[in-house]
C-alpha cells in the first residue's frame, strides 16, 4: 500500500476540486473523494495517488457537525499515513454564521495530538490577500467585497484573528507581514516563537506569490496546515526537493476516459456576480438557456416531462444546454423572505433548493447520452455530485486556477467541472466545454 505524500478534508466540493487542480497541475496524482465512503472503497480508490481530497460538505453544517464529519474523513485519510494534513476552507473564510472553521480546525488537531498549525486563507492568484490580519477580496475589505452579500454565508468581519478566536477554544495569533517578509527561516523560528507563546493557530499574513512561496518553505514540517488551495501551488515543488514524492503508477490508465458527441449540461445555481456573467456569456453564444425559479423547483410547479424532452433533444443534437437558478441580490431576497414565511432557514432554503435542483439533473441525466457536466456554485456542486453518486473523482488539471477537469469513477462515469461560483473570467464555459471534449490529454 503506497503512502500518500499529501490528504486534505475540505468544506465543501468545489473547494475540494479547487485544492486538488491546484495539486494536478504540479503533475500530483490526485483523487477526490465525495464523502466517507467505506474503508474497502478508500483503498481501493486511493491506491496509486499520491494525493487525496475529501470533499465533506461541513461549510454549512453547525459547528458540532462539521467537527464530526471532519474526525471521521480524518480518520480514514490517516489509514493511508499523510505526510502532511490540510484543512481546507475558502478563501474568503467563509462559514455558517456560528462559525465552524475552528471547529474543523480543532477537530483536526485533537486527531493528530498537535499544538500549532496556520491559518492562511490567502489566495493572490484570484486576489485574496491578508495584510495585518486583515482579509481583502481584489483589494476591498472583505466586509466590503461582494462576499457582503453571500445568500448563505454574508461575511461583514474582515479581521480574521478575531473571527476565528470567536469559532475555536484555541488561541489564535498573528504571523504578521513583518515576519513573513523576514523570510523563510526567519518566519519559521516565528512560528516556532508563537507556540511558545501559547498560541495555537496562527492566521499568517500574505500579500503576493513571493510571500506564498516564503510561507510554504517555512510550514512544510507541519504535520497540520490549514486555509486555502493556494499551498497546493507550492508545496508540491517542497516535496519533490525532499524525496517525498512516490514515482510509481497504477490505476491511472487514460483508456477510462471517454467522451462522445453529445452536448453538455451546465448547472449554474450560483448567484455570484461571475458566474451571471459566464451564464450570459454563454447564452450571447447561442446556447441554450432556461432559468427556473427557485419556488418552481420547490413547489413542484415544473413540467418535468416537458423539460427534459427539451433538454434531451438539445444534448441529443450536440447543443449544450444551460439549467440555471441564478438571480441579482434583490431577487435572491425576495426568494429567501418567502422561505422565511414558509418556515425556511437561509441555510435551509439553500439547501433545501441545491437538493430539488440535484434531483432534476438526476432525472435529465438517468435516460440520457452527455457528453459532460460543468456545475457552478459550492452547495449545487455539493447536492449534484452526491445525488449523482459520483463517490470519487480523477483529478486532471486546471482549465483555469482552481477550477480543474475532472472524471467521476462512480455511478455515472463522464467528464465533470465543479466551479466555485466566484472563480473563472467571463468565458469560462467555453474554455470549458472545450476541455471536455480534449479530457484525456488533461488527466495526469
Amino acid at each position: 500500500m503506497n503512502r500518500l505524500t499529501f490528504a486534505a478534508v475540505a468544506d465543501d466540493d468545489t473547494g475540494a476540486s479547487d485544492l486538488a487542480g491546484m495539486l494536478a497541475d504540479q503533475n500530483l496524482r490526485t483523487l477526490l473523494v465525495i464523502d466517507l465512503p467505506t474503508v474497502e472503497q478508500f483503498a481501493n480508490w486511493s491506491d496509486g495517488y499520491q494525493a487525496v481530497v475529501m470533499a465533506e460538505g461541513t461549510r454549512n453544517l453547525t459547528p458540532d457537525a462539521a467537527r464530526e464529519r471532519t474526525q471521521g474523513a480524518m480518520r480514514l485519510l490517516e489509514s493511508k499515513h499523510p505526510r502532511t494534513f490540510q484543512i481546507k476552507y475558502c478563501s474568503t473564510f467563509d462559514s455558517t454564521p456560528e462559525g465552524n472553521i475552528g471547529a474543523t480546525i480543532d477537530a483536526a488537531l485533537d486527531e493528530l495530538n498537535e499544538s500549532f498549525t496556520i491559518a492562511l486563507p490567502a489566495l493572490p492568484v484570484h486576489g485574496r490577500t491578508t495584510y495585518q490580519g486583515y482579509h481583502f477580496v481584489n483589494h476591498q475589505l472583505l466586509s466590503e467585497s461582494p462576499m457582503r452579500h453571500h445568500p448563505l454565508t454574508p461575511m461583514t468581519n474582515p479581521n480574521l484573528v478575531e473571527l476565528l478566536a470567536r469559532q475555536t477554544k484555541r488561541r489564535v495569533g498573528l504571523a504578521s507581514h513583518a515576519m513573513v517578509e523576514a523570510g523563510a527561516n526567519q518566519l519559521k523560528q516565528s512560528f516556532e516563537d508563537l507556540r511558545s507563546e501559547g498560541i495555537n493557530i496562527a492566521i499568517v499574513d500574505c500579500l503576493h506569490e513571493g510571500h506564498l512561496e516564503i510561507i510554504c518553505r517555512a510550514s512544510a514540517d507541519l504535520r497540520l496546515i490549514t486555509g486555502s488551495s493556494a499551498f497546493g501551488i507550492k508545496l508540491p515543488a517542497l516535496w519533490r526537493e525532499r524525496g517525498w514524492l512516490n514515482v510509481e503508477r497504477h490505476n491511472q490508465d487514460s483508456s477510462i476516459i471517454k467522451t462522445n458527441d453529445s452536448g453538455c449540461l451546465i448547472i449554474a445555481g450560483s448567484c455570484s456576480e461571475a458566474t451571471r456573467a459566464q451564464n450570459e456569456w454563454l447564452q450571447s453564444r447561442g446556447a441554450s438557456v432556461l432559468n427556473i425559479h427557485p419556488r418552481q423547483l420547490l413547489n413542484g410547479d415544473l413540467n418535468k416531462t416537458n423539460l427534459k424532452a427539451q433538454i434531451h433533444g438539445q444534448l441529443a443534437a450536440g447543443r449544450h444546454f444551460l439549467l440555471t437558478t441564478t438571480a441579482t441580490t434583490a431577487q435572491v431576497r425576495a426568494v429567501q423572505e418567502w422561505g422565511l414565511s414558509n418556515a425556511l432557514t437561509i441555510p435551509a432554503l439553500g439547501q433545501s433548493i441545491a437538493n430539488a435542483l440535484a434531483d432534476l439533473v438526476f432525472e435529465v441525466i438517468d435516460d440520457s447520452s452527455i457528453g459532460g457536466l460543468i456545475v457552478a456554485g459550492g452547495e449545487t456542486s455539493g447536492a449534484v455530485c452526491r445525488r449523482l453518486e459520483m463517490g470519487a473523482l480523477r483529478v486532471g488539471r486546471n482549465i483555469e486556477p482552481g477550477v480543474p477537469l475532472c472524471f467521476s469513477l462512480g455511478r455515472f462515469q463522464m467528464p465533470i467541472v465543479l466551479k466555485s461560483g466566484n472563480f473563472g473570467k467571463n468565458d469560462f464555459y467555453g474554455k470549458a466545454l472545450k476541455a471536455i471534449t480534449h479530457a484525456a490529454a488533461y488527466m495526469i
